[in-house]
């Protein structure tokens, strides 16, 4: 058995041999490679005796991070699900030992702290992708068999009141960071994903037309976005020097932290409010107003009209033609 790791030009090579089969793999870092000789070392190691070795949950959150979800518009949202089922079944435990009983005990978790049913599926099928790469790699034999996906409800999205609303700008400036009020009402205003406002440069801002331009999408399909005044007046103070540099000074982990503590300040014991719900309750008042579906869906960069007709119950103003056809 032997193994080695050697420099390149552009990046460095894991070079793994055992019983007289030969892997390589190419990666930027040299800590990159170190971990990919391992994995090689223990694919063939497995290979060679016809058995799986196993993998612990957080190894192989790192294994599907790295191989799956890498440079993918999916990337943040998958390390939120893959950490939140290490935090959940620990980061030790063996992923082989993960049942559907298991997870099944996981999903009413998930769903007794607010998490929609499409939410829970989609943290499932982050395991079971994890499962699958774990196989791929020779970490085990099978993918075992995991509960079938929830139905999902047509269950009401949470929305801030104005009270909420007032509320948490009052406790954001009231905990020192101005910024964060400023961003919980662009958030509102633009009715835009949090990894869209992260991402935000100034250079995406156009002050003249008064629009921002998200080119970093879940969708992978950049859209602009006209302001508001109250956007507009938010996003002004922190416009960067520098272009290419963010304009909002904060990680979502960040922002969680002051989104959560102002909600204890508050009083707010509902899970079911998160940062995500600044997205539903501009996509509410919008419909509410009467704004036709899809232009509904192009201001809020969603793909189907599936996805936007959750706010169809408060489309009454459009629906009024419908009223008068019928009374003709």
């Amino acid at each position: 058995m032997a193994g080695s790791v050697r420099r390149t030009a552009d990046g460095w090579i894991a070079d793994v041999t055992v019983g007289g089969v030969r892997r390589t793999a190419k990666r930027k870092t040299k800590n990159e490679a170190v971990e990919a000789k391992r994995e090689l070392l223990a694919q063939l190691s497995a290979r060679s005796t016809g058995e799986p070795t196993g993998i612990t949950l957080a190894d192989a959150r790192t294994l599907s991070l790295r191989i799956r979800w890498a440079g993918k518009s999916y990337e943040r949202t998958a390390a939120i699900y893959t950490q939140s089922a290490v935090n959940h079944f620990g980061p030790l435990t063996q992923l082989g030992d993960i049942t559907a009983p298991k997870v099944d005990e996981w999903r009413q978790k998930l769903t007794a702290r607010g998490n929609r049913p499409g939410t829970v599926n989609a943290k499932v099928s982050a395991i079971r992708a994890m499962f699958a790469d774990a196989v791929l790699h020779g970490y085990l034999g099978s993918i075992p068999p995991l509960p079938k996906q929830l139905t999902k409800r047509n269950t009401r999205d949470r929305v801030f009141s104005d009270q909420e609303v007032a509320g948490f700008c009052q406790c954001f400036k009231a905990m020192g960071q101005p910024a964060a009020a400023d961003l919980f009402v662009f958030l509102l205003e633009t009715c835009c994903r949090w990894g869209e406002a992260e991402k935000l440069k100034g250079q995406d801002v156009d002050t003249t037309r008064q629009r921002v331009t998200f080119w970093e999408t879940k969708a992978n399909r950049a859209r602009s976005v006209p302001l508001t005044r109250r956007g507009m007046d938010a996003l002004l103070p922190y416009l960067p020097a520098v272009p290419t540099h963010r304009v909002w000074p904060y990680t979502y982990r960040q922002f969680a932290w002051l989104f959560v503590s102002a909600k204890e300040r508050l009083g707010i014991t509902d899970e079911a409010l998160t940062i995500h719900c600044t997205r539903h309750t501009c996509a509410s008042k919008l419909a509410s107003r009467g704004i036709p579906l899809h232009q509904l869906m192009a201001f809020g960069g969603w793909t189907s009209l599936q996805s936007v007709q959750r706010y169809l119950h408060l489309h009454t103003d459009a629906l009024a033609s419908c009223v008068a056809a019928l009374e003709a």
